[in-house]
C-alpha cells in the first residue's frame, strides 16, 4: 500500500486447514507507518482455485457456531430486540430484551458482525462480494434487503443457490454494473483473497450510490493473537491470504480507491475460535475448520476471549479483526 519493500516475516508455512501443497513464505512491510503482510512468492491468479479445492465454503458450515437447541430460541430474541434498538430492524423482537446484549461484550460483537453493521434501509440494495455458501446473505434478505452476491467458488455459489440467492459465479469487475446501483457493499474475509484489493475497491467506489456504505471484515496482523501465537496464528491461512492489513494500511487503502470517510476499528467478534485454532496450530500443525471441539478447549478460548477485550480496552488495534463502514 504504501509501496515500500518488505522483510522476511515467517518462512516455509505450509497450509494448515485444507489440502494445498507448497510451503509458503510472509514479508512484512518495513514502514511502522504501514506494517502490511503479504504472501511472496504469491500464487498467480490463475492457479490460486488450487488453493480452495476442499475449502469450507462447499458445504453449509457455521465455523465457531455453539448454540443448542435449548438455548436458540432466547439467543434470537435477544438478537431481534439488539438489531431493533441499534440498528433500527424490525424484527418482531423486544426492544428491552436486546439490551442484554449490552452486558456480554461477545455476543453484541458477534450480533454487530451478522448485518456488518449496517442501519436498517427500507428495500435497500445490497451485494455481497465472495458470499460464500450464502449463510450472511440469507440473513440479509431476512432483514428487508434486496440482496444479490457473486463468488469465484461454483461449489459456493451453488451452496448458496439452493438458499434461493441470486448468486453469480464471476468477478466483480467483470460484471460491469452500472454506477450508483447499489445502497451498500459488504465484505466479509474477502479482501485479503484478493490479488488487486485497490482495483476491487475502486470498482465498488464506482457502483455504489451516493453516500452509499461498504462494509468490510478482515484478519488484523496487529491482534493481540499474533502477537501471542506468531508463526501458528489462525488467520495466516498460507496460501489462501494474499495479505493481510494492519488499520493503517487498510486506512490507505480505502483512500486511495476514493472512501474519505471511514470509521475503522478492530473487534474481538471470533476470537475464541481463531485462540482454539491458532493452540491447534501451534501443538500438532493442523486444525480441522468447523469440528466440534471439547467444552474444556471452548472454555479456554473464551476465557481468551475476555482477555482480549480487556486487552482492547488498553490498545484499540488489538482485536482479531478490523472492521471498515466507509461511506461513498
Amino acid at each position: 500500500m504504501c509501496e515500500a519493500e518488505g522483510d522476511s516475516l515467517y518462512r516455509d508455512l505450509k497450509d494448515r486447514y485444507f489440502a494445498a501443497s507448497g510451503v509458503w513464505n510472509l514479508k512484512k512491510c518495513r514502514n511502522a507507518a504501514c506494517g502490511m503482510v503479504w504472501l511472496d512468492p504469491m500464487p498467480i491468479k490463475e492457479d490460486i482455485g488450487k488453493a480452495y479445492q476442499s475449502y469450507y465454503t462447499h458445504s453449509d458450515l457455521t465455523i465457531g457456531a455453539e448454540d443448542n437447541t435449548s438455548t436458540r430460541g432466547f439467543n434470537q430474541a435477544v438478537k431481534a430486540g439488539y438489531l431493533a434498538h441499534a440498528y433500527g430492524y424490525n424484527c418482531g423482537g423486544a426492544r428491552l430484551l436486546g439490551l442484554l446484549a449490552y452486558l456480554v461484550p461477545f455476543r453484541r460483537a458477534a450480533l454487530d458482525f451478522t448485518m456488518m453493521y449496517l442501519p436498517y434501509l427500507s428495500g435497500g440494495r445490497l451485494l455481497e462480494v465472495g458470499c460464500g455458501d450464502g449463510t450472511m446473505l440469507k440473513g440479509m434478505a431476512d432483514l428487508g434487503w434486496q440482496v444479490e452476491g457473486i463468488d469465484i467458488d461454483p461449489a459456493a455459489v451453488e451452496s448458496s443457490r439452493r438458499k434461493g440467492l441470486n448468486v453469480q459465479t464471476r468477478y466483480l469487475e467483470d460484471l460491469q454494473y452500472p454506477q450508483d446501483c447499489f445502497d451498500a457493499i459488504t465484505m466479509s474475509h474477502l479482501i485479503e483473497h484478493v490479488h488487486d484489493p485497490l482495483e476491487l475497491l475502486r470498482e465498488c467506489h464506482r457502483i455504489l450510490k451516493p453516500t452509499g456504505r461498504l462494509a468490510l471484515v478482515t484478519p488484523n496482523i496487529n491482534s493481540a493473537g499474533h502477537r501471542i501465537y506468531g508463526s501458528s496464528w489462525f488467520h495466516l491461512d498460507p496460501p489462501r491470504h494474499l495479505r493481510i492489513f494492519t488499520v493503517d494500511s487498510l486506512t490507505t487503502l480505502l483512500q486511495k480507491a476514493g472512501f474519505h470517510k471511514a470509521k475503522i476499528g478492530t473487534t474481538i467478534r471470533d476470537a475464541g475460535t481463531a485462540y482454539v485454532a491458532s493452540r491447534s496450530v501451534q501443538r500438532t500443525g493442523r486444525y480441522e475448520m468447523g469440528s466440534r471441539q471439547p467444552w474444556s478447549a471452548r472454555f479456554w478460548g473464551k476465557a481468551m476471549q475476555a482477555i482480549e477485550w480487556a486487552w482492547l480496552k488498553l490498545d484499540r488495534q488489538a482485536g482479531e479483526e478490523i472492521a471498515a463502514i466507509a461511506q461513498k
